[in-house]
């Protein structure tokens, strides 16, 4: 019996961490393969050309089989050797997943009278996450789902593998922070991301990230169940004015304006900075059933935070730190010339609130602007007003 052994090694060592990061951290190339099939369940696979072998290494990865044999079909189109060289190159250097977390390939060719097979040993790099708890996704339509999950369980690391995807570093990057100034309760602290990106067939990604609370695991916990403990006193009956007044009113009595600049801070520690505070009402406004914004702009030319709600289907600002009459439920029209945004990121708001309801709920005469002074408008105008 005639054996021919060749070894075949591959040794590339990706050196992935977490912790303090700065926004972007990018590894990025471009192959033209096809998307991988599903994962291999036998130790045993057949192949019949180039295209069945490479397939056949990608899916034991993907099934992080570390032993496995390859058959080579008696009528297989092409050089085994040839063809086993250029297929575990082409697999670590093309395919993400295999990019990402494979360390070392070897694989022992024989010659058995009437057929050739491989015995395959893969080793998967120490440092990357392990292919079970990679994330896999067809498409990246349900991905913000993927990112709150991440959030919210304080994780310091994930991996996410998208088979079609074009975003880039820094478009996830800012998906992760949409998610979290949408849903601010899902962690005590916004988390620093940092992301790696590997790419892989045609527009196959995975995306190494890094988060980064500055919390342990126990202080994570904790310090999300003291929050979920605030909640907003709005009863069944109350309308939408009312609830995201009684919102305002938790922060605006309890909150005073400090260095510390977190939900944390603004529910539980009764002291923290615009975003803090805007963050809070965001969530706070969720809890009530509300509709509710983070603005990010500036107000007298310095870099500040509020919020814009939504009442009756009609947005407002609110600014918490204004007082009552100045930062409660304006219209675009009131707010532009202080405050500055950029308008297209945002919804309109351009209804104008009378200032009797306020009143009303907070048992005091505000002051009626002067054009109001004389006109029958009913409590909410919904007269257009230009946008800035």
């Amino acid at each position: 019996m005639k054996r021919i052994t060749v070894y075949f090694f591959l040794i590339v060592v990706f050196l992935c961490g977490c912790g303090m990061f700065d926004r972007t951290v990018v590894v990025e190339s471009d192959y033209p393969l096809p998307a991988r099939k599903d994962t291999i369940t036998s130790e045993t696979v057949t192949v019949n050309d180039l295209s069945d072998l490479r397939e056949a290494i990608r899916s034991a990865v993907a099934g992080e089989g570390k032993n496995f044999t390859i058959l080579f079909d008696s009528a297989y189109n092409g050089n085994p050797a040839e063809d086993l060289a250029a297929a575990c190159w082409q697999v670590r250097t093309e395919d993400a997943l295999c990019a990402y977390c494979v360390e070392n390939i070897v694989y022992e060719l024989s010659q058995i009278v009437a057929y050739t097979e491989a015995k395959i040993t893969v080793t998967y790099s120490p440092l990357a996450i392990p292919v079970k708890d990679i994330v896999t996704m067809p498409y990246a339509t349900a991905l913000n789902d993927r990112i709150g999950d991440a959030i919210s369980s304080g994780k310091d690391r994930l991996a996410i593998l998208i088979n079609r995807s074009t975003l880039t570093a820094e478009d996830m990057i800012s998906s992760f922070e949409a998610v979290y100034c949408q849903h601010p309760g899902l962690a005590p602290r916004q988390p620093e991301v940092s992301v790696s990106v590997f790419s892989g067939s045609g527009t196959q990604r995975l995306y190494e990230i890094g988060l980064n609370t500055g919390l342990s695991a126990e202080d994570f916990e904790t310090r999300k169940a003291e929050m979920d403990r605030i909640q907003p006193p709005v009863e069944e009956e109350d309308t939408e004015l009312q609830a995201a007044y009684q919102c305002a009113s938790i922060l605006r009595d309890r909150c005073n304006l400090s260095a510390p600049n977190t939900i944390y801070d603004a529910l539980v520690g009764e002291s923290a900075g615009p975003e803090g505070i805007a963050l809070a009402y965001v969530e706070l406004c969720s809890r009530a059933g509300l509709d509710c914004l983070l603005v990010k702009g500036q107000k007298d030319w310095q870099d500040h935070c509020w919020n814009m709600v939504s009442i009756d289907g009609n947005y407002y600002h609110v600014d918490l730190f204004a007082d009552e009459e100045h930062g409660l439920f304006k219209d675009d029209t009131s707010f532009w010339g202080s405050y500055r945004w950029t308008v297209n990121d945002y919804p309109k708001c351009s209804s104008r609130l009378d200032p009797s309801l306020l009143a009303e709920l907070n048992s005091e005469v505000l002051e009626v602007p002067a054009e109001n002074d004389e006109s029958e408008e009913p409590p909410v105008l919904n007269d257009e007003v230009p946008q800035p």
